[in-house]
């Protein structure tokens, strides 16, 4: 009897040692770096769950990360350019850094395996090519080709933004003052189209021999910006043409009959603006504009020295964040 049960014994302890291997092999490696991917197509290359199942199968260093899980982030977009396949693959580091990188290709099978090879390799330089043969990518039908498109960006998106201004024109020298701002974009490869309408409030005060007064200009702005192109790595930059109607009020004090006047507001002009994106939905912005009043009135005192003329041009400059809705 001693015979029999020594070699089921040998054959539980074999059992258990493939099991062992097979829970080691299954699991994370222990400080595998978490990480999720945002997928893109408008090539019809492949899905997310190939993507991820290839890369995992490149390195053990990635993990699919947990929710709220601070990870590193995959960004891939594949789309045609003639008869070829472009792959742009964005890598967006939970410290913040971002890099991108381009792949072109002749088919989605050869630029998908190249971008899984790359991000691989920037978590693990030792990272080496796929062990099996890939799976070749399967055609894309029209219910897959509906999920692909709901997931892409919209067509429109809506952004506010709260900008600190340097402004000329409505006081002696710069004047600062803030501005607010709804804009809609068009978002697109390329050209990107905008059309924003702002609210603008800035005070200065000018002072003479003869007395002082208080100048407050506020404002509302409408741009149009026909231009409009996306940089890589996060950058877009626009031109606009911008018309603005208000009120110029001057409020005189430490003068003999002092008094208050206001003046309607009108001008256009150009801006250039450009922002760069810190991570979504959060942008940093800036803005430049030349601008050419409609009416050159002044503010003087009761002497007749004059503290204000409105010029015949004017520059401001201004600094900010932004929110995108959507």
């Amino acid at each position: 009897m001693a015979q029999p049960f020594r070699h089921i014994f040998r054959a539980l302890f074999a059992l258990c040692g493939l099991a062992s291997a097979a829970r080691a092999q299954s699991s994370p490696v222990q400080g595998a770096e978490p990480f999720r991917l945002v997928w893109s197509s408008s090539a019809g290359c492949g899905d997310a769950q190939a993507f991820s199942s290839e890369l995992k199968s490149r390195t053990a260093l990635l993990r699919d990360a947990d929710r709220d899980e601070h990870a590193i982030t995959f960004i891939v977009e594949t789309f045609r350019e003639a008869d070829r396949v472009h792959g742009q693959l964005t890598v967006r580091k939970p410290d913040g850094e971002l890099s991108v990188r381009e792949v072109p290709g002749a088919s989605c099978e050869e630029v998908e395996s190249a971008m899984t090879l790359i991000a691989a390799l920037m978590v693990d330089p030792l990272a080496a090519g796929l062990t099996t043969e890939r799976q070749p990518t399967r055609k894309v039908d029209k219910a897959t080709s509906s999920s692909l498109a709901s997931s892409a960006p919209p067509g429109w998106s809506l952004r506010i933004e709260h900008r600190l201004i340097a402004q000329g024109a409505v006081a002696p020298g710069l004047a600062w003052g803030q501005a607010g701002r709804l804009l809609v974009t068009r978002e697109s490869r390329g050209w990107r189209p905008a059309f924003g309408l702002s609210a603008h409030f800035t005070e200065a005060t000018s002072v003479a021999v003869q007395g002082s007064a208080e100048l407050e200009w506020a404002a509302v702005q409408g741009s149009l910006c026909p231009l409009g192109v996306e940089f890589r790595g996060g950058w877009d930059l626009r031109g606009c043409a911008v018309i603005q109607l208000g009120s110029l009020r001057g409020s005189g004090f430490r003068t003999e009959s002092a008094a208050t006047k206001s003046i309607l507001w009108s001008s256009a002009g150009a801006q250039l603006e450009a922002r760069f994106q810190l991570w979504e939905p959060l942008w940093v912005g800036w803005e430049g504009s030349l601008t050419f009043p409609f009416t050159r009135e002044r503010f003087y005192l009761q002497s007749g020295e004059t503290l204000h003329r409105v010029p015949a041009w004017g520059v401001s400059s201004g600094v900010g964040l932004g929110l995108r809705f959507f």
